[in-house]
């Protein structure tokens, strides 16, 4: 299989240009359907791009709501850490701002 970019030779069971990375063949990701350009899918017509951005949307959301969730536990972590020394009066503080949503 010859690459379309640098015109280098490749074994046909190549999925990247061995010389250039270019991507040789396309696989789809719902039909597993395999072509030699991108784009949308000969097969279904999934779009590639839009198919690649959807799952980066949904990769960022994820790790934004771990990231909130660790940030949640630290900050208990903390107000009990300081319980000793406020009386307690700044988990309560802690807890009321919380229920309120700020």
């Amino acid at each position: 299989m010859r690459c379309p970019k640098c015109q280098h030779e490749n074994p046909e069971s190549a999925q990247f240009c061995l010389r250039c990375h270019n991507t040789l063949r396309f696989v789809c990701p719902t039909c597993k359907h395999v072509q030699d350009h991108g784009g949308t899918c000969d097969s279904c017509g999934l779009d590639f791009m839009k198919y690649a951005t959807m799952l980066q949307f949904q990769m960022k959301k994820q790790s934004d709501a771990e990231r909130e969730k660790v940030r949640t536990r630290s900050a208990i972590l903390k107000q009990i850490l300081l319980l000793p020394i406020t009386g307690g009066f700044s988990l309560l503080k802690f807890f009321r701002s919380r229920l309120r949503g700020e």
